[in-house]
Formats: C-alpha cells, structure tokens, sequence
C-alpha cells in the first residue's frame, strides 16, 4: 500500500505560518494524497473531517492547525501549520467635524454653542431610544476622557487616546439601526455647561454612515468609520 502523503493550504497558500485576527474566515483545502480519511485538529479542542471548509477563531492566541492523512492499512501522515491569532485593540477616536444643528427641535441636539465632547461604547441590548436618544438602558463599557470648549462647526481633527486595553469583537461592528441584540453602539457625546448629555453621532441612528473603513491585519490597521453631521473614526491596532 502506498504511504499517505498530508498537506494542505490556508487561502490558497502553502505557508507554514499565517497571521489572522478574530472572526477572520480562512479557507482551508486539504492537499493530501494516497488517503482514505481525514482527521483536523484546529488547537481549541474543535475537530473536523471535512477536506475543503471555512475555518475562524473567537479568541486570539497561537493555534496549531494538523492535519492526519491515514489510509486502509492504517498508515499516517501528519502535516501542520501555524496559525497567529490576534485581537482588534481600540488606541483612539478621531474626531473630524463637530456639527450640530441647536435650531433644529425635532432632534436632540445641544441648544447651545459650546459643548464638551467624549466618546462613549455600550453594548446594544434591544433597548429602545429615549426622549434624547441616550440609549440609557444599553451597558456602557467604555468612556473616554472629555475633551472641553468645543464650538459648533469645529472643523479641526480631536484625537481622543483610549486609556485602557478595548478590545472589538467584530461580530459586535455593525450598524445598528432601531433595536438590536448583541451589538457595540458606538456614540460622540456632548455635555453642555448644566451637565446635560447628547449624542452628536452614533451607529444606531438612520442616515448615519458607518462601517469598516480599513480592516487589514498585513499593515496593522482597522478603522472604522461613522457619522453624519459629526464624523469619527476608531483606530485600531492587532495585538
């Protein structure tokens, strides 16, 4: 009987190593030969017998991809590659344009035209606006520090660090319109001199732009974009 021989190919690619961030889709395609099953272990315990499939990991970390090759009189061969992991780390908030429109009643803007701004993340869990469109049922997992005296119609970039490790969940990156389960609601925030709260920008508000800008774990940057008459942009680095 002829010895199996295992191999296979991450996106097409025979490289012993390959770099991916969380949620990220890999194909995988067996290449062996002179075998009559297959045998996967991904490194978390997840197993497959498939020879072509989709392949993603929920946590960062190094995982070893094998692949066992056996044949009908039990002879195997084992092949394996290297699969890097890493998270979608927030480092700050970019701010391109502060606009409001105080004469407008219909929406819940700041009536006034100064404002401290901040960037505040919660976690979108099917709740409803309020009478200021706060959001104040939904966690908030994150608030930046103030950045103060903003005018209307400031046009200069405000950059925002994030002090603290954030990490995104791309299955939690989406526009989030109406009522939502299980997503990050992103939102530029305003306080006006008598410490009353609004939100200039967020994901969940109709019209609203948002998405991935620039997602690309080669060069080491992901920003995500939104806004509508206040723009932002997350940056984000992979570690």
């Amino acid at each position: 009987m002829i010895e199996p021989i295992s191999a296979f190919k991450i996106n097409g690619d025979t490289i012993s190593v390959i770099k991916i961030a969380t949620a990220d889709k890999i194909n995988i395609n067996s290449k062996s030969i002179n075998s009559d099953s297959l045998f996967w272990s991904f490194g978390d315990g997840r197993t497959s017998n498939d020879s072509v499939f989709q392949l993603s990991y929920t946590k960062s970390g190094t995982y070893t991809l094998t692949l066992t090759a056996k044949n009908k009189d039990g002879q195997t061969s084992i092949s394996k590659k290297k699969i890097i992991v890493q998270d979608r780390v927030l480092k700050g908030i970019e701010i391109d344009n502060v606009d409001w429109d105080p004469t407008n009643l219909s929406e819940p803007w700041p009536r006034c035209d100064t404002v401290d701004v901040f960037f505040q993340m919660q976690m979108f869990t099917n709740d409803t606006l309020d009478a200021n469109h706060l959001n104040s049922k939904c966690p908030i997992l994150y608030t930046s520090s103030v950045v103060k005296n903003i005018h209307n119609h400031y046009t200069q970039k405000i950059y925002i660090p994030i002090t603290s490790k954030i990490i995104l969940e791309k299955n939690f990156v989406q526009f989030a319109p109406g009522n939502l389960n299980n997503a990050y609601l992103f939102s530029i925030m305003a306080k006006d001199s008598n410490g009353k709260l609004y939100r200039l920008a967020n994901n969940a508000a109709s019209g609203f732009a948002f998405g991935f800008l620039k997602d690309d774990i080669s060069t080491n940057s992901c920003i995500i974009s939104g806004g509508y008459l206040t723009n932002y942009k997350l940056i984000c680095n992979f570690e």
